[in-house]
């Protein structure tokens, strides 16, 4: 996003279209995008993503070519095309993410010790 329209919410809104556009059309297709960015990959995860190895990704060629113009594709092309810098991440129709966060108890009440007590 260019740096004049950050703060605006343009990407997420871009990038929300984006996803709602794709499963209407390809509802039982997997989802899959890279990103070395945080904000991106804090959309994705809202979105329902799992980051997940570049094996779990594409082998098309073609898909590969996207990332000829980041800096970092040198990293990709050394490692094959198997590592990077990003991160992968994946959505897949048929699997619904169930995010567990344990319940933290309470903290036991202070035990008052009698051993103190003077009568």
């Amino acid at each position: 996003m260019a740096h004049k329209f950050r703060g605006l919410g343009l990407a997420k809104r871009i990038k929300e279209q984006t996803f709602i556009l794709s499963r209407r059309l390809f509802p039982d297709a997997k989802i899959f995008s890279i990103t070395t960015g945080a904000a991106v990959m804090k959309m994705n995860y809202e979105f329902g993503f799992r980051p997940v190895p570049f094996s779990e990704l594409t082998d098309d060629p073609e898909f590969w070519k996207g990332c000829k113009g980041c800096r970092n594709f040198y990293i990709l092309k050394a490692n094959k095309y198997e590592r990077c810098l990003c991160t992968g991440l994946l959505f897949d129709p048929f699997e619904r993410l169930v995010i567990h966060s344990p319940e933290i108890p309470a903290a036991p009440a202070e035990v008052k010790s009698d051993a103190n007590k003077t009568e």
